[in-house]
């Protein structure tokens, strides 16, 4: 399972060869993936990564219009399925799981990765805020800035966020789908209960 501020994923399997190929390693072919808080951000990045590696990827989220549009934008570089569902809920969540369930038999990958972020000062945080993201969020995969509607400092102020990464730029598509392709491929089978840290430096400069 891979998790990151709202990430978890199950991938990879030990009754796989053991001596794959090099150029297997990070293959997920013949894989389905189902991804929550696919169609946008940090989910659309991991989405976009796994068809590429072949996977056969159904994404979810809250906003059915939204997962519709995404789900026919990524059908161009394989099978990609809507799947708009509320996961915040159990209710929800079993009604996700039926839904996969009439089109795959068996699930390979599971990307959790719906999220919420509520701003707020700390000495005026609302428990429905804290109840809100601590419902839905989960650690695996520990990202950092990204450009996204969850982290739109990233996103709108990208050369000054950049200025206090290491790495000197805010993470790009690449930077995700890389990190949980290798989670979920033949190359992370040896990985269990890992946190991935994904942010160009800012944690061990601190």
């Amino acid at each position: 399972m891979l998790c990151a501020a709202g990430l978890a994923m199950v991938g990879g399997t030990i009754t796989e060869e053991l001596h794959s190929p090099m150029s297997d390693l990070f293959s997920l072919q013949g894989r389905s993936a189902l991804i929550t808080g696919g169609s946008r951000g940090i989910g659309r990045m991991i989405a976009t990564g796994f068809l590429r590696q072949g996977a056969r990827v159904y994404i979810s989220a809250r906003k059915a219009q939204a997962c519709l549009e995404t789900a026919k934008e990524l059908s161009a570089l394989g099978t990609c399925v809507a799947l708009p569902h509320d996961v915040s809920t159990v209710e929800g969540a079993h009604a996700l799981a039926a839904a996969y369930r009439e089109h795959e038999s068996s699930l390979d990958i599971l990307v959790n990765n719906a999220g919420a972020a509520w701003g707020e000062d700390f000495d005026t945080y609302p428990e429905k805020g804290w109840d809100k993201v601590v419902d839905l969020n989960m650690n695996a995969i520990a990202p950092g800035a990204f450009a996204s509607e969850m982290n739109k400092d990233a996103r709108d102020n990208a050369e000054f966020v950049a200025s206090r990464i290491p790495a000197g730029r805010i993470g790009v598509e690449d930077d995700m789908a890389g990190a949980a392709i290798y989670l979920a491929s033949r190359a992370g089978d040896y990985v269990v209960g890992a946190t991935l840290v994904v942010d160009g430096g800012v944690t061990h400069a601190r």
